[in-house]
């Protein structure tokens, strides 16, 4: 497995967890996306939630066959205002087995691609594999923003949220910058 190049936090990286009061408590944004299994079934994580949040929707595709989780699959969803983001797009890993870093990238890069596509620069991303700990959480942010910042993808992203549990946040606790309070210390916020 090739070690992650990104070194140092990202201008624009934020992190939310996996919680609806904190998606509905955060900035807004043009797109979430989230990944899903062939084989998983019922939702987990990030996909999970925003199932719930669409009143069922995305289960509801899978029940029909509309949508299948199959590695490249993708499903773009206005969200109607019921999320921070205008829209979702649900892409398919395939089945869990042999899952892998080059796997990971591969569905990262064709997700980018299609966002760059739509023209979106505000996004944000649940890492592919983090509903079932595929990968450990820093590794997988790592890989993220080597793909936002590889050749094919530089520069068109502005700001980028990771959606992550919240056990993983003390993984991720140095990528993303603070700035002091007014008169206080460095720290975290609430998010």
């Amino acid at each position: 497995m090739a070690t992650p190049v990104f070194r140092g936090p990202l201008p624009g990286l934020g992190i939310v967890s996996v919680d609806l009061q904190r998606w509905d408590k955060g900035p807004r944004g043009e797109l979430l996306g989230v990944y899903i299994w062939s084989d998983v079934r019922p939702l987990r994580g990030a996909a999970g939630l925003l199932d719930w949040r669409l009143c069922g929707k995305v289960s509801s595709l899978i029940q029909s066959g509309r949508l299948t989780g199959a590695e490249g699959e993708q499903l773009l969803l206005p969200t109607g205002g019921r999320l921070a983001w205008n829209l979702a797009m649900v892409m398919g890993l395939g089945t869990r087995l042999g899952f892998s870093a080059d796997r990971y990238r591969v569905a990262v890069d064709r997700t980018l691609t299609a966002v760059r596509g739509l023209g979106l620069r505000d996004i944000a991303l649940a890492p592919p594999g983090r509903d079932i700990n595929a990968l450990p959480s820093r590794q997988a942010v790592d890989l993220l923003i080597d793909e936002v910042r590889g050749a094919s993808h530089a520069g068109w992203v502005s700001r980028l949220t990771v959606v992550e549990a919240a056990a993983g946040h003390k993984e991720l606790a140095d990528l993303i910058p603070t700035a002091p309070p007014p008169g206080g210390h460095p720290g975290r916020s609430g998010r």
